[in-house]
């Protein structure tokens, strides 16, 4: 059932056995377990509508003081389905070393193994509508040393909104409330448990949920929010205890470099899949053994061929009109590329294009059929590891916005460790590539040093209630249940330990399936709640 929060009754209670808040991947994720299922009552707390809205996504706004970001508001969504509706559809798992505490990075280290992980990463591709037969497949042969060539995974981008609304919509057990934003946690005197949420709506209607079981899937922003501002018993902020919460805020810093290639050569033709501009590209990455031989942080680069006109500002103008006017891509209300803004059909992109028709038609020529005489370099952008730093975080401000509540700021810098990565990891993998195409890496497209002034985030907010069985080390522990709080739980990115170098998706939903597992005996069991009600 699906229920728009501002109709309820004023002042009303909804009692279930489990709220989860954040309809996004992960609390759509945990949801569906429970859509067939009766006996059990969910209650999907989400602060958007079924459609974007302005008004609602204003909450979002954040300062940024630090390296360079977007605007932080374009890169978390409030709406049913969350971010996913500007997912760009990429995934892949962590590596086993990633979950490894790494002696050359500080903080490293994930309380559950890869092994652990791997029956739900099986669980969650199908579930993000992930084929595994689309995956680029390991190359067999040799490699440069230090280099590999990686498993990518791609899905249509799944839209989690859209695809399960049909299924929530018909369940009997599950219960989205939209447009409905959680104002407190309240947590019982003792410290020990919540006894329930405070919801409000931007039409001033308030309400509040009981439950047996709270999981908070806000994402990396969201989630710090929300437990920083219930600190009305615990005066740090729930979970707090020792200033953790809103720290480690990691991102994947991305850089684009340019190698020009001979138009008769085809050297790479058989290893590169993809064009400049698409989303289908081949992924070159670093080794478990040069990382610990050279102390390096995890490492990849996405590589597509560059083509004839698309380093001209027809590409661009065309890149956005084709995004702002074709689904899925015109679900995102944002672009994600700089200069970034509303994903909306502009007339200036238009008028740039018709300026030369010419070029913008051998651009679109290349991009969407890669004709090898149109071939002008290979593109080359780099994903790295970010530290978990506690110097990177999330705090409250004394701003307020619409519903009367502190809106954060992030504070992100980067690490003279990260840059050591990016050098040494291209310089490794330009010999993977030399091997194919002889003297590519002598080639560069004379650019500006993209670091620091050109590196950019990815939209991944990581790390801000992180995981550790030790709370002075964690916000939650290896099941992802909030330190000394009995019945709070939180789900997404947000607890990763350290997030490696690929997108976070799959491996929140598969933590997010992970979770379903671990409460449901608690749920099983039942809790004292029952159907809602008003009072």
């Amino acid at each position: 059932m699906i229920i728009d929060g501002r109709q309820l009754p004023a002042d009303s209670t909804v009692a279930v056995d489990l709220c989860i808040v954040g309809a996004g991947p992960a609390g759509i994720a945990l949801a569906m377990q429970y859509v067939k299922q009766t006996g059990v009552k969910v209650a999907l707390i989400e602060t958007g509508g079924l459609e974007f809205d302005h008004e609602t996504q204003e909450l979002a706004y954040t300062a940024v003081e630090g390296q360079r970001y977007f605007e932080v508001h374009e890169t978390r969504l409030r709406v049913f389905g969350g971010s996913s509706i500007s997912w760009g559809g990429i995934g892949s798992e962590l590596t086993t070393l990633d979950f490894e505490e790494r002696p050359w990075i500080r903080n490293s280290g994930w309380p559950v193994s890869k092994e652990e992980l791997a029956p739900y990463y099986k669980e969650a591709m199908p579930l993000s509508l992930m084929d595994p037969d689309t995956r680029e497949d390991d190359d067999d042969g040799p490699t440069a040393p230090g280099t590999r060539w990686a498993n990518v995974l791609f899905s249509p981008p799944t839209r989690f909104g859209q695809v399960y609304k049909d299924d929530i919509e018909r369940s009997s057990s599950v219960t989205a409330y939209l447009n409905s934003t959680v104002t407190k946690l309240e947590l019982h005197p003792d410290g020990k448990h919540i006894e329930g949420i405070r919801v409000g709506c931007l039409n001033g209607n308030a309400y509040r949920v009981v439950a047996g079981a709270y999981v908070l899937a806000g994402g990396g922003m969201e989630n710090p929010r929300m437990l920083l501002l219930s600190n009305d018993v615990a005066t740090a902020g729930i979970g707090n205890g020792h200033d953790l919460v809103g720290r480690y805020f990691q991102e994947h810093p991305r850089l684009h470099d340019r190698y020009r290639v001979p138009r008769d050569s085809d050297g790479l033709t058989k290893k590169i899949s993809g064009a400049a501009g698409t989303l289908r590209f081949s992924r070159i990455a670093l080794t478990d053994e040069v990382q610990e031989k050279e102390q390096l942080l995890n490492y990849h680069v996405n590589l597509a061929f560059g083509y004839a006109a698309q380093d001209t500002p027809q590409f661009e103008a065309l890149r956005r009109v084709v995004n702002a006017s074709r689904s899925p891509w015109k679900d995102s209300p944002y672009h994600q590329d700089i200069p970034g803004g509303p994903n909306v059909l502009r007339g200036q992109d238009v008028r740039t294009i018709l300026r030369r028709p010419d070029k913008a038609f051998v651009c679109a020529l290349g991009a969407q059929f890669r004709p090898p005489f149109l071939r002008r370099w290979v593109e080359i952008e780099s994903s790295v590891e970010q530290l978990p730093r506690p110097e990177n975080r999330v705090v409250l401000t004394n701003e307020r916005d619409a519903l009367g509540l502190q809106r954060v700021k992030l504070e992100w810098t980067l690490h003279p460790d990260e840059e050591r990565t990016y050098r040494r990891g291209l310089s490794l993998i330009l010999g993977e590539l030399d091997r194919h195409q002889p003297g590519l890496s002598t080639n560069r497209i004379e650019d500006p040093d993209p670091w620091p002034a050109r590196a950019k985030g990815t939209w991944h907010h990581i790390g801000t209630t992180r995981m550790h069985n030790d709370p002075a080390h964690g916000v939650v522990d290896r099941n992802c249940q909030v330190h000394g709080v009995e019945n709070l739980f939180i789900a997404g990115s947000s607890v990763f330990p350290i997030g490696g170098a690929g997108a976070p998706t799959l491996t929140l939903v598969a933590l997010a399936l992970r979770l379903r597992d671990h409460l449901k005996s608690r749920l099983e069991a039942g809790s004292p709640s029952g159907m809602a009600s008003t009072g």
